[in-house]
């Protein structure tokens, strides 16, 4: 009898997750736990993905040293890879900030051209659980388009040394949407911000938005953050 996974080398130096049988086809399992989730039942959704995880996670070999790159061009290894950052991210949300960042540690070391843009998570989870030598490390990899760096800079120099540093609040400043929603005591993700961010072109005004909640499970754990950065907007 097959196993409903297996590993199959390529001539790229890579691995294909080959998927037997219902258990072994992850894009339909991954579908399963967004259908789940449209239908509000988000608990069930986090379960079927962290179930598939595991799967996954049992092909790979118990050797830590041991860095298995999967081809993104196969469609059940995309889902594989698209399983890890979307369980990650379940475990992000919920406040379990070291569980995710193995997740997404191990999905960057399936790709590490990152197509799936895991790595502004990752910093995130680091944020939270206070790893800053780690944040540091992919500071540069967050690029300089985005409001995210300077902004874990901030937070970063906030809990390390009581304050922001000014040269920081300016390069956040820079990002004008992003420092206004920064500044707002509600954060509305309403209908209208649903079809913005969803149409081909999103207005800066819902990025702004959709980044502020991407990072809002991190502030949260310095509750005192915000109060300060926005003394300095």
């Amino acid at each position: 009898m097959k196993p409903f996974l297996e590993l199959q080398p390529t001539a790229n130096q890579t691995f294909r997750l080959i998927g037997n049988g219902a258990r072994g086809n992850l894009a339909a399992r991954l579908e399963n736990s967004y259908k789940r989730e449209q239908e509000g039942d988000y608990e069930a959704a986090c379960i079927m993905r962290y179930e598939a995880f595991e799967d996954i996670l049992a092909t790979f070999p118990d050797d830590e040293e041991s860095i298995v790159e999967l081809d993104r061009n196969h469609p059940n290894s995309l889902a594989a890879m698209e399983i890890m950052h979307s369980s990650a991210v379940d475990f992000y949300l919920a406040g379990e900030g070291e569980m995710a960042a193995a997740q997404l540690e191990l999905l960057l070391d399936c790709d590490s051209e990152d197509p799936l843009e895991a790595t502004p998570t990752l910093a995130l989870c680091y944020a939270m659980c206070g790893e800053w030598e780690d944040l540091e490390a992919i500071d540069t990899d967050l690029g300089e388009k985005t409001a995210l760096r300077p902004l874990l800079r901030a937070l970063h120099q906030y809990v390390k040394g009581g304050k922001i540093e000014a040269t920081t609040v300016a390069e956040l400043a820079r990002f004008k949407e992003f420092a206004a929603e920064l500044k707002k005591e509600e954060h509305n993700a309403d209908e209208r911000y649903s079809q913005d961010i969803h149409s081909d072109r999103p207005s800066r005004n819902a990025l702004a938005l959709q980044l502020y909640l991407q990072a809002e499970r991190a502030l949260a754990t310095y509750p005192e953050f915000l109060k300060a950065l926005r003394e300095l907007l």
